[in-house]
């Protein structure tokens, strides 16, 4: 039910059911528990409320019902995944799972406009899912399978509109607060803090009216179990989101040309001892016409001394084709953009095509601390 790029490690678990325009859609093994639970607890209701209806038939309407609830889900987040794409935002991938789903996007938006388009989009899908599931319900008789049915979905997608609407970050209603603050102040940063500080509470929230559900019998342990879960995500989206407005003064001193390690071009067939010689001190990179290998300095040390003049420099290199490239004139957000979207370790550095130097991923999370 939230779009974001960083992702907790016991959420990321599942495989790909399918893509969609490139997209992988993955299903998270946490879903296949929640499926069980709702089979179990839904299909004991089918049963009372329909007369008539066998066991089996029973079970095969609650895990009808629980198919129904991802395919809501799997549409909450297609809603932010198209509208983000309309917006020339990549999406890495549409994550399901027991805890709702997650939209991954290749980057933050640059408006705050296009910000609040996407975050609300997935409500948006969700409240006309439950309003064609309320008017189901005016055409089909009360207490029969289909009545239950249209009611489920409903109910359950006008929930999750409603509740997604908050106005706490990591959850849809909180990243449009967000985008709010920001076109009204103009700094991205304030509005992450005070959504962050409003998730926090959105969190509390969550928990405490699981417990009072509890405590009131409304809610069994497992459901407690999942709130407790749900309350949990959002503390961490919402601290995450905290962190990340009092990080961008430093975000936005972030700049590529200074960043970047320099560099020494050497041809690919050089020696080691040549290469060191050229490089006095600055990063190696092996040039054949384009570049083909960084070199390793571990792999250069272990070198024996009396073999460093001889030593070809081929054997030493990391190789250069996975390096992406990026311009030396990046800075603040865009520069975060760029190494989200090339997800890789290293980069080269280019002046108007010329490679000046080689950033380290590891030394903008250095800058950023």
């Amino acid at each position: 039910m939230r779009s974001k790029q960083g992702v907790p490690p016991f959420r990321r678990s599942g495989f790909t059911l399918c893509r969609l325009r490139g997209i992988p859609i993955v299903l998270g093994y946490t879903w296949l528990l929640l499926a069980a639970m709702v089979i179990a607890v839904y299909a004991p209701i089918v049963r009372r409320s329909v007369p008539g209806i066998g066991e089996g038939t029973s079970y095969l309407v609650a895990a009808l019902f629980a198919l129904t609830l991802l395919a809501s889900v799997f549409l909450h987040e297609l809603g932010h995944a198209l509208v983000s794409l309309r917006s020339g935002i990549g999406v890495r991938q549409i994550n399901l799972d027991a805890l709702g789903g997650f939209t991954e996007m290749d980057r933050e938006s640059h408006r705050p406009g296009t910000a609040a388009a996407i975050a609300l989009a997935g409500p948006a899908v969700s409240a006309v899912l439950g309003l064609a599931g309320l008017a189901a319900l005016a055409v089909t008789e009360p207490g029969s399978l289909p009545w239950q049915l249209a009611f489920q979905v409903c109910v359950a997608n006008l929930l999750v509109a409603a509740y997604n609407l908050l106005p706490g970050l990591p959850l849809d209603g909180g990243k449009a607060l967000q985008a709010a603050i920001w076109a009204a102040t103009g700094d991205r940063w304030t509005g992450y803090r005070f959504a962050g500080w409003a998730g926090r509470g959105v969190a509390v929230a969550t928990a405490g009216v699981g417990l009072w559900l509890f405590a009131g019998r409304w809610f069994s342990w497992l459901g407690l179990i999942l709130l407790a879960l749900v309350a949990f995500e959002l503390w961490r989206g919402a601290t995450a989101a905290i962190r990340a407005g009092a990080m961008g003064p430093k975000i936005s001193g972030l700049d590529a040309a200074a960043l970047a390690r320099p560099v020494a071009v050497v041809p690919a067939d050089a020696t080691l001892g040549a290469a060191l010689a050229a490089a006095a001190g600055r990063e190696v990179v092996a040039v054949a016409e384009q570049p083909v290998g960084v070199l390793d300095r571990a792999a250069a040390e272990a070198v024996p001394e009396d073999k460093i003049p001889s030593m070809p420099l081929a054997g030493l290199l990391r190789s250069a084709g996975g390096v992406p490239a990026i311009d030396a004139g990046l800075r603040g957000q865009a520069l975060v953009d760029a190494i989200g979207r090339g997800r890789a370790e290293e980069y080269f550095v280019l002046d108007e095509g010329r490679l000046t130097g080689l950033l380290y991923t590891a030394d903008v999370v250095r800058a950023l601390r």
